[in-house]
């Protein structure tokens, strides 16, 4: 049997403090990973795994890292598709858990977005982060914790 753990995606996370207190309150080990250009200034209590700055190297080291069960926590839909496919689970920054049902919906828009911006098209960006992503994020890491019976 697998022992759930939370793996971050830290470049540029912003919920390394929900995830640590979460973590810590559900008793679940949570491991950072980030190239060494991107360690966060303060320091939270978790696991570090630094790699190179090349770039998708925590991408990489991520996906050759997780077993079945774990929740990763990304922005990057890619990453987020890799991992459903190895049975873990994966939830953005802003709350929003990823499934098999809803990543081919989210990788064809991005490369949408991405064939709009090659045309020097515009894409608005995403709107700015407000306390209401926080307690979305925290609900629902939460409720996957719970939900798929974590805690051991």
């Amino acid at each position: 049997m697998y022992k759930t753990r939370i793996i971050i995606d830290g470049d540029s996370c912003p919920v390394l403090k929900i995830i640590e207190r979460v973590s810590q309150k559900y008793q679940i080990k949570a491991i950072l990973f980030c190239s060494y250009c991107h360690l966060p200034n303060e320091k939270y209590h978790m696991e570090y795994r630094i790699v190179d700055s090349l770039p998708q190297a925590a991408d990489m080291a991520i996906i050759n890292f997780i077993d079945k069960e774990d929740i990763v926590v990304t922005q990057d839909y890619g990453l987020a598709a890799l991992v459903l496919a190895k049975g873990a689970f994966a939830i953005s920054t802003n709350g929003y858990i990823y499934s098999n049902e809803n990543m081919d919906m989210l990788l064809y828009r991005r490369h949408l977005s991405s064939e709009i911006r090659k045309m020097k098209g515009r894409i608005k960006g995403p709107p700015k982060r407000n306390e209401t992503d926080d307690f979305e994020f925290e609900e629902n890491l939460i409720k996957l914790i719970e939900q798929k019976k974590y805690v051991q």
